[in-house]
């Protein structure tokens, strides 16, 4: 009698056991897909131009977005002691001033398009978190700066 009673206990407490490993494997994926989810939600953005943000308003201020556009001619002011740059996005039709600290793309200032991933201020001006410069994908030879000797710094080997 006692085997059957002790098998009989075991029976019994194999389900519960089943069932609070089922319940934590239900939480677990579900606190990860949360994560997933939310956190795809709160960090992707669509690129937009320039006129597409003006055109959102006030529903701008604040979100999180990315903009594109040209950089407008001889509109970027650096500030290098304090690492800060500024200048002028257009797409043909609106400006917008966009401010950013820190280091900008060796490419920024040939680039034929500026990408600015930040925040759209109450002034009407972007505050950039993250700046990035895509290059033509051609670059036109008469507009090419030639090779400068002065710059190898008595390295001979340089540029060879």
């Amino acid at each position: 009698m006692a085997t059957s009673t002790l098998s009989q206990n075991k029976a019994k407490a194999k389900p519960k056991y089943q069932f609070k490993y089922l319940l934590g494997a239900v939480v677990i994926f579900g606190v990860i897909g949360y994560l997933i989810f939310f956190g795809l939600t709160q960090t992707s953005q669509w690129a937009m131009n320039v006129s597409e943000l003006r055109a959102r308003g006030n529903s701008a201020i604040g979100q999180g977005a990315r903009v594109t556009g040209q950089l407008e001619a001889n509109s970027v002011q650096k500030d290098v002691k304090q690492n800060k740059i500024s200048f002028v996005l257009t797409d043909g039709t609106s400006t917008l001033p966009v401010s950013y600290t820190g280091v900008v793309p060796d490419t920024f200032d040939r680039a034929v398009e500026v990408v600015a991933e930040g925040k759209m201020n109450s002034d009407g001006t972007f505050t950039a978190t993250n700046v990035l410069a895509r290059c033509p994908s051609k670059y036109d030879e008469s507009k090419l700066e030639w090779y400068d000797s002065s710059k190898t710094q008595g390295n001979v080997n340089y540029g060879q």
